[in-house]
């Protein structure tokens, strides 16, 4: 079986972001995207960052560019995809 692609997305919402998760402080709502894997807060210039595994390169291209974006909360964001090639210990 190959290793997934991985990708961190970083992201800046615009002043549509549903005020109901910033004052709730819940991010339940990710458990509706099974892509993503982890969500962080992060300090700077991006709001949250979030670790969205696929299958393959157009998977990831997908969600971010259909389901993301499909969102009217998001300003900008910034994706970094990997996919593991070798590992110490499977070696």
């Amino acid at each position: 079986m190959s290793q997934p692609w991985q990708a961190q997305v970083f992201v800046k919402w615009n002043k549509k972001w549903p005020t109901k998760w910033a004052q709730s402080k819940t991010w339940d709502w990710l458990n509706e995207w099974p892509e993503v894997k982890t969500a962080w807060s992060t300090m700077g210039e991006w709001d949250f960052v979030m670790w969205v595994e696929a299958p393959s390169p157009e998977a990831l291209e997908k969600f971010v560019c259909e389901k993301l974006w499909s969102t009217d909360w998001i300003e900008k964001t910034e994706t970094h995809w990997a996919r593991e090639v070798w590992n110490k210990k499977a070696a």
